[in-house]
């Protein structure tokens, strides 16, 4: 089965508005009360706030310049409250429960792990999709390379899918009584036909600087990374249009691996989808350019 994927591709620029060059390291001697991430400027103070009629209280902490609040979750804060919401942190992180360490590094110019790790993502795959970093996770090719092809990548148990014409038949009209139990259908036979995907053959797809390759038990797909005209992303496969072939091809099962990915010393574990060798693909074009 084939999962769509979410339309990275036109957000890679978008997502964040915080750059590299604006993020300054936290001290590491200084609390996070010390300097409010909402305003940058003031420091966050304890207070009691009263509740309902005055019958509940709730201890929070309040900036003395922006008046924002912060009120503690188990071991994290929330931000709940803030006087300008047009404020980007608040746009951001509001109602949002952080760690200390995460609304320390907002406080100078941070974000959060989650949006980090975003960020981090989109930067790489960007590398990857410009051919400046290379991705190579396999060390055994199960192909013949050819002179000066190198190996990139092995993905075994994947599935090749084709589309087929399916042709379905019947006749149109209404039935008409004749006899007892016996009926007449009034008009002609009608074919109609749509297309589904096939299975056609499991096996281990290949990726070199030069091609992709399928081998199958009953078929062997070699395709010239040069030939390629399109490459539609899902999260457990790829569709590939070339030249030559008329049918668009679909390789499914290579979310199966994971990967580690790296950026200024962070790594993250992440699942291998079809966005991340679709940007692996073209990397390699843009290497042969």
């Amino acid at each position: 089965m084939i999962h769509n994927i979410m339309d990275e591709e036109n957000n890679l620029s978008t997502r964040n508005n915080i750059s590299k060059e604006e993020v300054n390291i936290p001290p590491h001697n200084v609390s996070w009360l010390d300097k409010c991430p909402v305003c940058k400027s003031g420091k966050l103070l304890s207070v009691t706030k009263k509740k309902f009629f005055g019958l509940a209280k709730t201890n929070c902490f309040e900036c003395n310049n922006c008046n924002a609040i912060f009120i503690q979750k188990d071991q994290r804060f929330q931000l709940t409250e803030v006087i300008d919401n047009s404020n980007p942190v608040w746009q951001l992180y509001g109602k949002q429960i952080l760690t200390e360490r995460e609304w320390k590094n907002i406080a100078y110019g941070g974000m959060s792990d989650a949006r980090q790790k975003e960020a981090d993502l989109e930067y790489w795959l960007t590398q990857l999709k410009e051919g400046k970093i290379q991705l190579q996770i396999a060390d055994d090719s199960p192909i013949i390379l050819k002179k000066g092809e190198e190996l990139q990548l092995v993905l075994p148990g994947i599935s090749l899918l084709e589309p087929r014409v399916v042709r379905m038949g019947g006749y149109g009209g209404p039935s008409i009584r004749v006899a007892k139990g016996i009926y007449f259908r009034v008009g002609g036979f009608r074919a109609e036909s749509h297309e589904e995907l096939k299975n056609i053959d499991q096996g281990t797809l290949t990726l070199t600087t030069k091609r992709l390759v399928f081998a199958g038990n009953k078929r062997t797909v070699n395709i010239d990374l040069r030939k390629i005209i399109s490459i539609q992303p899902y999260s457990d496969a790829i569709a590939i249009r070339r030249s030559g072939k008329q049918k668009t091809e679909y390789f499914t099962g290579i979310d199966k691996i994971r990967i580690s990915i790296t950026v200024d010393n962070r790594t993250y574990d992440v699942r291998f989808s079809g966005l991340i060798l679709k940007y692996q693909i073209e990397g390699l074009i843009k290497q042969r350019e």
